[in-house]
């Protein structure tokens, strides 16, 4: 193979791995991977079996966690990216939302109105998290 043909399989192997793990700099969706219909592993906290309130979720592994959150009206949850590549929290409808988060970045967000809010990594969509408001 000539140096040409090294360099050209060097930088499809390269634009491969970026586009898996999200590359591109992270500041749009990665397009193409949605893992709609995967099982995702679901992490609430609990104590003996109980869901407990808390206002601090991690983002590590390509995961939010917990990924269900309960709280009651008017707690601000905290994210913290803990992951060495660029994530961000954004609620269905787009209402509310995070810009993007380096490594330790945090975004916090106060929930004053009951109910259930979904969420994603838009850069990552397969992540998927759950704040519960309670009254």
């Amino acid at each position: 193979m000539s140096i040409g043909g090294f360099v050209a399989a060097g930088a499809i192997a390269a634009g491969a791995i970026a586009f898996a793990i999200g590359g591109g700099g992270g500041k749009a969706p990665a397009h193409g991977m949605d893992m709609n219909g995967m099982a995702m592993p679901t992490q609430t906290a609990t104590q003996g079996g109980t869901p407990v309130a808390t206002t601090d979720a991690r983002i590590k592994n390509f995961a939010f966690s917990p990924s269900t959150i309960t709280v009651k009206a008017d707690a601000t949850v905290v994210w913290t990216n803990d992951d060495p590549i660029e994530h961000d929290v954004t609620f269905d409808g787009g209402a509310i939302g995070s810009a993007t988060l380096d490594h330790n970045d945090t975004f916090a967000h106060a929930f004053t109105t009951p109910g259930t809010y979904h969420y994603i990594c838009s850069i990552h969509p397969f992540m998927h998290g759950t704040v519960i408001v309670t009254g």
